[in-house]
């Protein structure tokens, strides 16, 4: 560990990430209650088979680009996968570009769901935030892109390389 004068801040800055991590947890959880059509954990799977079923040049998605873009392991994205289909949100379809291939697509079922927990996450977050007004919201936003896309750059580096 780098010993300078941000030591600490980053130590501080890694215990709140823990309770804004453990917040995330409580969130999931309550979603699984409030949305049992959902299965436990696939919210972002259908979030991003729908993004990406909507692309212009892509008529839905494949699993390994499903994996792909949300840096998971392809057979952990597969289970998710297997679990909305199995719960009639997703389809999957033959690719029309290669016959071997299926592409990934939500059911109306599936919009249904995603729609509906999508609005309730938006109510948690709107009370939630009640109190913080819509600068303060940017700039959080702003920052915790940042941060983000900050250390995904460092994934994979070499601690020598980072010094």
């Amino acid at each position: 560990m780098v010993d300078d004068a941000g030591s600490a801040a980053r130590r501080e800055l890694l215990a709140h990430l823990r309770e804004m991590l453990k917040a995330v947890r409580l969130l999931k959880n309550d979603m699984s209650t409030q949305h049992p059509d959902v299965p436990a954990g696939t919210l972002s799977v259908l979030a991003l088979i729908d993004a990406m079923g909507g692309e212009p040049a892509a008529p839905g998605c494949h699993v390994k680009d499903l994996a792909a873009r949300s840096s998971l392991d392809p057979s952990t994205v597969s289970r998710a996968v297997a679990a909305v289909v199995r719960a009639g949100l997703v389809e999957r379809t033959a690719d029309p570009h290669d016959g071997r291939a299926s592409v990934l697509g939500l059911t109306p079922a599936g919009r249904r769901s995603l729609d509906d927990a999508m609005a309730w996450t938006d109510d948690r977050l709107a009370g939630a935030l009640e109190k913080w007004n819509p600068e303060d919201i940017s700039v959080f936003t702003a920052l915790l892109q940042r941060f983000s896309a900050d250390l995904m750059s460092h994934h994979h580096r070499p601690l020598e390389a980072a010094r």
